[in-house]
């Protein structure tokens, strides 16, 4: 893991560092633009590593559930840095309208990040979901880049406003790409749901054990991680170590069958609610 870790970073610095060369020695507006959005990029996966591992630490008395949502503040961080980016290039690159020359070699420094970023996907898809957000932005790295290529090379061999053009893409591209992260860090803070399919199959699972699903209740925490208040009924004639026993047999099942971390709560039944349980 930290093998990866710092392959990510390597591969994420020197992306930058490449694309803000060419950008300053090679007067490409497009590529200036690509290699702000880098620093961004920079910026976000310094934090999503930050909280990835502040993610990880153990419950304690100040978090009774683990530190599990504090991952989600590396999402938070590349929303921010992009954020700020965004509002930069169009105060300083859009509104300014004067004509420039674009170098020849601009789109060269534009492929060389392109790969390095590339990279930097294929090895934080593999660290966590966590990472996932920072991947998404990162892919928009490459669509910058290639962008890039395209409005640099013509603009250097035709006119310097097909790369200004690029410019004014790529800053549409990344508000864009804002709102998408927006919304789907929105709909993953807010106690979402599995499927249905998955709290049945839950719910058979825990049938199994000769008890009876009462109420259900399981929402996502992080990446296929979940928490669910759970009732179940029990024959009443069953003693308190008996039911203990069941109870935390189920709580370990789920954890580890299906990442589902349970508050289980028994409710003693009589007469005909008991006919589809069973003793331990």
């Amino acid at each position: 893991m930290d093998r990866m870790l710092i392959l990510l970073i390597l591969f994420a610095l020197i992306g930058s560092i490449v694309k803000m060369a060419g950008s300053i020695f090679y007067s490409s507006k497009a590529l200036y633009v690509d290699a702000l959005t880098c620093l961004a990029n920079f910026v976000a996966l310094t934090a999503t590593i930050y909280y990835f591992h502040l993610s990880k630490i153990p419950a304690d008395e100040d978090h009774h559930y683990g530190h599990y949502r504090l991952g989600f503040g590396g999402t938070l961080a590349s929303l921010l840095s992009y954020s700020f980016v965004a509002g930069l290039a169009v105060s300083t690159v859009l509104l300014e309208t004067k004509p420039y020359s674009v170098g020849i070699l601009a789109p060269l420094f534009a492929g060389i990040g392109f790969s390095f970023y590339l990279g930097a996907i294929i090895v934080s898809r593999r660290i966590s979901r966590h990472f996932i957000p920072y991947a998404v932005f990162t892919v928009s790295e490459l669509i910058e880049s290639f962008i890039v290529i395209i409005t640099s090379l013509a603009g250097a061999l035709y006119t310097y406003l097909i790369d200004y053009s690029g410019a004014v893409i790529l800053v549409t591209y990344l508000f864009y790409e804002l709102y998408k992260v927006t919304k789907d860090l929105i709909i993953e803070i807010s106690d979402i749901a599995p499927s249905k399919s998955f709290v049945e199959e839950v719910k058979s699972f825990i049938e199994e054990n000769g008890v009876k699903v009462l109420n259900i209740k399981i929402r996502l925490l992080y990446d296929k991680f979940y928490h669910g208040d759970i009732v179940i009924g029990l024959d009443h004639s069953l003693s308190l170590e008996e039911v203990h026993k069941i109870v935390e047999r189920i709580r370990q099942q789920l954890l580890n069958k299906y990442s589902v971390d349970t508050t289980i709560t028994p409710v003693p039944l009589k007469g005909p609610e008991t006919k589809n349980t069973k003793k331990l």
